[in-house]
């Protein structure tokens, strides 16, 4: 049974309801955000390495509603480098090679850049497919020397 206790605070107990929400508020947010920190670009490759225990992941077909790459520092190479993001399964098969962004040029990725991407996947017209998608980054043309950034991918998860 329900009761105030000593404080005023009305208690809720044995199926005591409280008041119904008014029409048009949300309680919790949908939009999910899956963080990924790229600490050392010199450690990307030229294909992507499969995940590793306990990687964060999207869900299976969950829709990416929007996707940036945030530079820390700025990012150098020997030659006209290329980053892709891609996303691969837990055991490394990939979903989509370049589905986050295919081609971010070296030019691009000047410090503290952002960097809107344009992959096939991250731009809300369809799901990520029916594994968890993790994502793997990889470099075209020549390798990076320097940089860092924070990719910040947000996500709808199907229910």
């Amino acid at each position: 049974m329900s009761y105030t206790n000593a404080d005023g605070l009305y208690i809720l107990t044995d199926g005591g309801a409280g008041v119904a929400g008014t029409t048009g508020q949300t309680v919790v947010g949908v939009r999910k955000a899956l963080v990924v920190k790229i600490n050392d670009a010199t450690a990307i490759g030229t294909s992507a390495a499969a995940p590793a225990a306990n990687d964060a992941f999207i869900p299976a077909n969950a829709v990416i509603v929007d996707s940036h790459l945030i530079v820390d520092t700025a990012w150098t190479s020997g030659g006209s480098a290329t980053l892709g993001i891609g996303l691969y399964t837990a055991a490394g098969a990939t979903i989509d090679v370049d589905g986050i962004d295919a081609t971010i040029a070296v030019a691009t990725l000047a410090a503290d850049a952002v960097v809107p991407n344009d992959g096939a996947l991250a731009d809300g017209t369809q799901n990520v497919g029916a594994a968890d998608a993790y994502v793997g980054t990889l470099y075209a043309t020549a390798a990076f020397t320097a940089g860092s950034a924070t990719l910040v991918i947000e996500y709808i998860e199907a229910i």
